[in-house]
């Protein structure tokens, strides 16, 4: 069908003042789709990279099938006595700061120190709780008592305990839990922990409590104070120690609730130290005495 000539103007009329009433309307006909008008870019968050995990603490226990924990052990003839009590002397000069003369200032050190130096010469060591185990073969392994319960070094044929036959070590661990959040240091797993001579983390894990208490007092119940200590009662025990890994994580720390004590690190996995943040599971905690323990290596 034709179309008549004055549809046809018409069309073309209504179509050219649309145009300028487009032109005329205050909005920009340009739009981040036209050329040479770039579109807003959504920018990519920088990725979290992966911690990697630490190397084993012994090349030499790695190189070894898993140990029997049911190995018969008995009294015999030792063969690795000159070489653990030559490993004490080395870490006494290697590490004079972990020792007051044959006192043993920190025995998470200590016995980390024994195994590193042990593992130099192809020995692997591993400390059990009780004891030091040594080997460096499936066959067996021998136990040495080589702290007292004084914590002083112990040397001589009275340290040697036993010979297990197969060896008892390795000893297998399962898997480690994930690093709490914040944190850029793999999981780890102490080896010992005991009480160094100070907590080198202290003031600030004291600070950190002091300004939670500053912040928050919503969580605290001033009318409730602990017997002789004035620490008041805490209403939200799960915020009030969240709040305090909030902070410390702010400082580069990592920083997690063990069930019983809050457990620091930083820098490394060269230790961690152990916080008890609260009292009678009701009451916060101050003072000197928050401090518990310094685990080797670190113990999460």
């Amino acid at each position: 069908m034709r179309v008549s000539s004055g549809r046809t103007t018409g069309r073309v009329l209504m179509v050219v003042a649309a145009l300028a009433l487009g032109r005329c309307s205050g909005h920009s006909s340009a739009g981040p789709t036209q050329p040479g008008v770039p579109a807003p870019s959504t920018p990519t968050p920088t990725p979290v990279p992966t911690p990697t995990s630490d190397p084993p603490l012994s090349a030499s226990c790695a190189k070894l099938p898993a140990g029997n924990p049911n190995a018969p052990c008995q009294v015999g003839s030792s063969d690795f006595q000159a070489t653990v009590d030559q490993a004490i002397r080395t870490l006494q000069g290697e590490q004079p700061q972990i020792f007051n003369g044959d006192q043993v200032l920190s025995t998470g050190a200590y016995y980390v120190g024994l195994i590193k130096i042990l593992d130099r010469q192809g020995i692997c060591a591993v400390d059990d709780g009780e004891e030091l185990a040594v080997t460096n073969t499936p066959n067996y392994n021998e136990q040495f008592h080589v702290l007292t319960s004084k914590n002083i070094a112990r040397f001589g044929p009275q340290s040697y305990r036993t010979t297990c036959s197969p060896s008892v070590i390795p000893i297998p661990a399962g898997p480690l839990p994930p690093s709490p959040a914040g944190c850029s240091l793999a999981p780890s797993r102490e080896v010992a922990c005991g009480k160094d001579p100070q907590g080198r983390y202290l003031s600030d894990v004291s600070a950190a409590v002091a300004q939670v208490v500053k912040d928050h007092p919503e969580l605290f119940d001033y009318t409730d104070l602990a017997v002789g200590t004035g620490w008041p009662a805490v209403k939200n025990m799960t915020a009030y120690v969240q709040a305090i890994i909030d902070i410390l994580t702010k400082q580069g720390y990592c920083a997690k609730w063990d069930g019983e004590e809050l457990a620091v690190k930083q820098g490394s996995n060269t230790f961690s130290e152990q916080y008890a943040i609260k009292f009678a599971d009701k009451y916060i905690r101050t003072g000197d005495g928050i401090y518990r323990a310094s685990c080797y290596p670190a113990a999460f």
